[in-house]
């Protein structure tokens, strides 16, 4: 008998946490979606007036707690229920494989670095690289080894919108009327492009563009223009504050954007009060049933463990994506589902898939499915 095998198993990182947030099938917003899945509506044959957006909050790594929110909608069967999704950096990748019916597979990405480890590495810093190399993620492994299925979104019928921060206006920037691949791949790199760590500012459509969390980390300014209804997908538990910068790296953020703009030192020195002001706001009207739009937001609850945006433990990340999933699917359903994690295999020539909630009884949770080869969330 060899030794290894009387080392320990890994804890299962998707059993029971804490008891996710209440039912919220009576609110407004959760109404008005339920009852367009159950009409059968469809973007371009709606039989109401409403304009029902999903806004996903990003934040780094951290984002993979709205992916697994992303994947409980998908598995509902309510992606077709909305109109528009906003996201903001890691919320605008959730957004874009939620459109193109992989919010399960890139939930189980973020476990393995986004689908290639290789993103990141000491290697390229010391060669004068990015710290975070999302270009690689996002034009090489997003295409050819885990691939973003651009075509099924752009033939979706529901706008994508990636919001950013415009470099010479110190400003937020909705970037819509994504009409190919190619804008779809730039505005996803604009909208989480970290400020020195992950490269230059993106150029687009005669703009440079940095991160979206400078300006607004949880995308609602745009959304909540356009739509009677609004779903906002947060990352922090409730309760859990923005935490600023560190010393050391806030000096070197604010050297580096000071050379683009002194305005955007500002935005970044005032980015936590401005997020906690914007949370507490968006709570307050998620609690008021005459507020419009109607807005209602799902977070994990009170005392989930909240990541940072630079975890990179594969026990972790996948605990803080079933944490999503649980909390959406308790909102979205009154049922706290019971989570595993299994291969699921993506046709490779398939462009326009079901999505899995489509297949599965109302009210059973099918467990969270991932491409083949890759752990679940």
């Amino acid at each position: 008998m060899r030794l290894s095998a009387l080392r320990s198993f890994v804890s299962d990182p998707l059993l029971a946490g804490p008891a996710p947030v209440a039912d919220q099938r009576a609110h407004p917003v959760v109404e008005a979606i339920l009852r367009r899945r159950e009409e059968g509506s469809t973007p371009g044959a709606r039989r109401d007036s409403m304009r029902i957006v999903l806004a996903i909050e990003g934040g780094g790594m951290r984002g993979v707690v709205s992916a697994g929110m992303a994947a409980a909608i998908e598995q509902l069967g309510l992606t077709d229920c909305f109109d528009e999704v906003h996201g903001a950096s890691a919320g605008a990748f959730n957004g874009a494989f939620l459109l193109a019916g992989q919010a399960a597979y890139v939930a189980s990405l973020y476990a393995h670095g986004f689908g290639n480890p290789a993103f990141t590495g000491v290697r390229r810093v010391l060669r004068g690289g990015p710290v975070f190399n999302l270009d690689y993620v996002i034009g090489e492994v997003w295409r050819t080894q885990r691939p973003l299925r651009t075509d099924t979104i752009l033939g979706r019928g529901i706008e994508l919108h990636c919001t950013a921060t415009d470099v010479d206006r110190a400003a937020l920037v909705d970037l819509a009327e994504l009409g190919s691949d190619e804008e779809i791949r730039l505005a996803l790199r604009a909208s989480a492009r970290l400020p020195w760590l992950a490269g230059p500012p993106v150029a687009f459509r005669d703009m440079r563009l940095l991160d979206a969390t400078l300006a607004e980390a949880i995308p609602v300014a745009s959304a909540m223009s356009r739509a009677t209804h609004v779903l906002v997908l947060q990352t922090r538990p409730h309760g859990v504050t923005h935490t600023p910068l560190s010393g050391a790296v806030a000096r070197l953020t604010d050297r580096y954007l000071g050379g683009h703009n002194p305005e955007l030192v500002r935005l970044r020195q005032t980015r936590s009060e401005r997020y906690d002001a914007l949370s507490a706001q968006l709570q307050a009207r998620s609690a008021d049933a005459t507020a419009m739009p109607a807005v209602c937001v799902i977070r994990p609850p009170a005392g989930a463990r909240s990541i940072g945006q630079m975890e990179n433990r594969l026990s972790a990340l996948q605990a803080a994506g079933a944490v999503g999933m649980r909390a959406a699917w308790a909102a979205l359903t009154g049922d706290d589902p019971e989570l595993v994690g299994v291969p699921r295999a993506y046709t490779r020539s398939q462009t326009r898939r079901e999505a899995p909630g489509d297949l599965a009884p109302e009210g059973v949770a099918d467990p969270p499915r991932t491409a083949v080869g890759v752990e679940g969330l």
